[in-house]
């Protein structure tokens, strides 16, 4: 087959293949964001094993929830760095799920190994070091991935045999279709294997278990946190459908961009008919999000050389994130209305959300990036395919002058971002300033922001019940003694205090009667589990102590203390008894829109032990 002419006349120079690689400027852009997000999910993992156990229901599962979606775009990037770091264990894997075997291994039959090595010369002919692999699954015609850094292998299934023995342009153009994903490098980042394609397919369970059901139990639960842990979780409901968003706006992208490589080598009409093969057997559910819709696909296909075309297929990935952009603005506004206050009503919401909006536009590397690779691509366009080991000729070129067109959209929005906004569109005029102290006068100079610091450490309740002793302000001398082990043999009595649901009150009781003890010699009373502080002798008197504990936990949001008040009574020929009132209080604090808002719930319960020898 012969490529049809180019639409320009031949005047190659003038143009550049296809729109930029979005997908591995995804790649980099996660990369960037790697190194603080790791140390700071690092951070976050350890306080919340600490703030799991001390908040209760919906808020418990919330405050896990929170610190794993933030990790979310972290998983990705990892995924995408280690397929791309082991391009040749992506290769077993992926072969060893889709069955792809040799064309010329025994089970493959006989007929069809005549096909597959038709197919080998004609991928060689284009791609010399492209290699065929061969599945009997029926689920997809073909499909790319590395076979090396360097190298790529093409995996094709049973329905492209059917396909090219009734239609052999049609099957070519199916096979071109890869080698223009292969052109631009995307084995490495899409096709099978790829993270991105298995976060598309996930992102039904994910959107269930981090947002709709963490969201639900919240209010459910009744949690005293509710507004302040509603607002981020609305911004937790968001998040996968953003991150999908831009995902998928870049896999179309690819896409697309292949059928038009396609499309100029196998000729129009063949690639018609390719997309009506895959229409037909195109696979149902979560698999149709990572491939464009067909009657997209022939709407790009059929005019290609329009210049409105053109123009989207440049601005097709761009025009995601401007999407993500405003479901950002609808969810900060959302969020902002939920905390109330000064934000009670919709205008006060919108119009301190697109504050926050202009401040994040200019401040962040995503629309740089994008306006680096539209004007930079035109000049690393025709050495890029050279990485990857490509020599084949360049079908499907784009004018330049769509590239610098659509450099247009991220210079306008950063314009945008770089004015001042302090009188941004959607600001209501007799809406209060933003800033750290609202009583200052009108000719004092503004504030600066709260800072996006924990909270101070909270105080301890004030209306729990006291064991008889001297008040637990200070730890009294180590009292000699030899060490003692218990373990609980059962919980006696549990009774909620401070208005504490009663099943927060027995999973602190379920707990606890799994737990050991170890009273050291120095009086120190100490449990193998986090609910209960290391807790010091603060008088002896006969077989029986008072002892308290107090523990202070922090994240970059959050403070929480437990404080345990305990009597121990051993006498002699009896079990031991343990008596515990327990407080926890887990502070909140965020800063959204220059305004700090804080929130606090306390869980209390009192307990009493039978211990026993462990």
């Amino acid at each position: 087959m012969t490529a049809p002419p180019a639409a320009d006349g031949g005047r190659r120079r003038r143009t550049v293949w296809g729109p930029p690689p979005w997908l591995w400027l995804i790649v980099v852009l996660l990369a960037a964001q790697a190194p603080t997000g790791l140390f700071a999910s690092h951070r976050r993992a350890a306080a919340v094993v600490r703030e799991w156990q001390e908040v209760g229901g919906g808020g418990r599962l919330t405050v896990g929830v929170l610190t794993l979606v933030q990790s979310l775009p972290l998983a990705v990037a990892l995924a995408a760095a280690l397929v791309l770091l082991s391009p040749r264990v992506r290769m077993r894997l992926v072969e060893r799920w889709n069955g792809l075997m040799a064309p010329d291994d025994p089970r493959v039959a006989p007929d069809t190994a005549v096909v597959y090595a038709e197919m080998q010369r004609f991928l060689t002919a284009r791609a010399p070091g492209t290699v065929l692999r061969v599945s009997n699954q029926v689920q997809q015609l073909a499909r790319v991935y590395p076979g090396g850094r360097r190298t790529a292998r093409v995996g094709v299934f049973v329905p492209m045999v059917t396909l090219w023995d009734e239609d052999r342009d049609a099957a070519r153009a199916a096979l071109l279709h890869e080698l223009g994903h292969l052109r631009a490098g995307e084995q490495h980042v899409c096709g099978l294997g790829s993270p991105f394609v298995a976060l598309v397919v996930l992102w039904p369970y994910l959107l269930l278990a981090f947002g709709v059901l963490p969201v639900a139990l919240l209010f459910l639960d009744g949690n005293p946190t509710a507004p302040l842990m509603g607002a981020q979780a609305v911004l937790v409901l968001l998040a996968v459908p953003k991150l999908l968003l831009v995902v998928v706006g870049a896999l179309w992208s690819a896409e697309l961009a292949a059928d038009r490589y396609a499309g100029r080598a196998a000729g129009r009409e063949t690639l018609r008919r390719g997309f009506d093969r895959v229409e037909r057997g195109a696979p149902g559910g979560l698999a149709r999000l990572y491939h464009p819709p067909i009657r997209l696909r022939r709407w790009f296909a059929a005019e290609p050389d329009r210049w409105a075309r053109q123009l989207l297929l440049v601005l097709w990935w761009p025009a995601a994130v401007l999407v993500e952009a405003l479901l950002d603005l609808l969810g900060g506004a959302l969020a902002l209305r939920l905390l109330g206050g000064e934000w009670d009503g919709w205008d006060a919401a919108w119009g301190a959300a697109l504050r926050l909006a202009h401040d994040q536009l200019a401040g962040g590397p995503l629309w740089w990036g994008v306006l680096v690779a539209l004007v930079g691509w035109p000049w690393v366009a025709r050495r890029w395919p050279r990485g990857w080991g490509w020599h084949g000729g360049e079908r499907g070129g784009l004018p330049r002058g769509a590239y610098a067109t659509g450099a247009l959209l991220p210079v306008v929005l950063l314009c945008l971002g770089l004015l001042p906004g302090s009188a941004g569109p959607g600001t209501v005029s007799d809406g209060p300033a933003p800033s750290a102290t609202p009583s200052a006068g009108p000719g004092d100079p503004p504030s600066p922001c709260p800072s996006r610091s924990a909270p101070a450490p909270p105080s301890p309740p004030t209306d729990l019940p006291s064991f008889e002793g001297p008040p637990p302000s200070g730890a009294a001398p180590a009292t000699p003694g030899r060490e003692h082990a218990f373990r609980t043999v059962r919980v006696r009595t549990v009774t909620p205090l401070s208005g504490t649901p009663p099943g927060t009150a027995r999973d602190l009781a379920d707990r606890l009667g799994r737990a050991r003890w170890r009273l050291a010699a120095d009086g120190t009373l100490t449990a193998d589990l986090d609910a209960v502080p290391a807790l010091r002798t603060t008088s002896v008197g006969g077989a029986t102590r008072l002892l308290y504990g107090e523990r202070t936990g922090t994240t970059e949001v959050s403070a929480t203390t437990t404080w345990v008040w305990a009597r121990l009574h051993t006498p002699e020929g009896r079990p031991p008894e343990l008596h515990l009132v327990r407080a926890a209080t887990l502070a909140t604090r965020a800063v959204v829109a220059c305004r700090a808002s804080a929130s606090s719930t306390t869980s209390a319960a009192r307990l009493v032990l039978e211990l026993g020898a462990p």
